[in-house]
């Protein structure tokens, strides 16, 4: 296990404190019903449910990683074009800061495309999903913000009401070309993939999530990323949101820390 860098124990603190602050809150407050537009962040194409129309979202993201930080802008889309159908994609614009050896660069990232069908809900409490996520090199690999290797995956999402909560699961596999980053060759190989969240409504228009997010190396002498989240969604609006979130990475395949921040529009 590598040492904390400073953001890293920044973002280790931080999701520590609102986890604590959640613990803390009174039961009347975590029973406040959840918006259909709540979503998770590290598993958003992973989660078990379909947007009810539209979704567009702006993210500014910046990923402390090992020898690269990353500086994102991102946007998410995704519909419900016939019902229980998501379909949706991803892509960003962005810049690196590496350290000595390596180039500095901008360009575009990878882009990803999913489409999940929702089986239905079952006892009126749980959600299921099945659905399949593409992986579209389109990045500029030479400044490490792509990996020029096509990837697929296939996975299964449940997501479980409780009485203060909702609890979601996700698993799956992902299939992964051979790749190149920085000029190194890469050897793909396929990786399976897990994901836990929980959605605890805090306030009438605040939610907090908490996810974990675990998957094997993609490529041959790669390391499993393995990385925790804590979030807020504020709905400002029936309309409107902004979403918020702290990741830290507890296998050396992980960045040391994410900050993410967007606001979705939902129509």
């Amino acid at each position: 296990m590598r040492t904390p860098s400073a953001p890293r124990k920044i973002a280790m603190i931080s999701t520590l404190l609102a986890v604590a602050a959640l613990a803390a809150l009174p039961a009347a407050a975590q029973s406040t019903p959840t918006s259909p537009y709540d979503r998770l962040f590290l598993s958003f194409a992973e989660d078990a449910t379909v947007v009810p129309n539209q979704w567009w979202e702006g993210q500014l993201e910046y990923v402390d990683g090992d020898g690269v930080d990353t500086t994102l802008g991102r946007v998410v889309v995704a519909f419900q074009p016939v019902r229980r159908l998501e379909v949706g994609g991803r892509v960003g614009f962005g810049s690196t800061d590496t350290g000595p050896g390596l180039p500095d660069g901008r360009g575009a990232t990878d882009l990803d495309v999913w489409g999940k069908y929702h089986l239905g809900t079952f006892g009126d409490d749980t959600e299921l999903a099945a659905g399949g996520l593409v992986t579209v090199p389109t990045g500029d690999n030479t400044a490490g913000l792509g990996q020029d290797s096509f990837g697929a995956e296939g996975f299964l999402a449940v997501r479980q009401r409780l009485q203060r909560a909702i609890i979601t699961g996700n698993l799956g596999f992902r299939f992964n070309d051979d790749g190149n980053v920085f000029g190194v060759d890469l050897q793909g190989k396929t990786s399976a993939f897990l994901g836990v969240g929980a959605i605890v409504p805090i306030a009438d228009e605040v939610s907090f999530v908490g996810e974990a997010r675990v998957e094997s190396a993609r490529f041959e002498g790669g390391e499993t990323d393995f990385r925790v989240l804590g979030g807020v969604n504020w709905r400002l609006t029936n309309r409107g949101m902004l979403r918020g979130a702290i990741a830290v990475g507890l296998t050396d395949g992980a960045p040391n820390a994410q900050f993410l921040a967007g606001y979705a529009a939902n129509f």
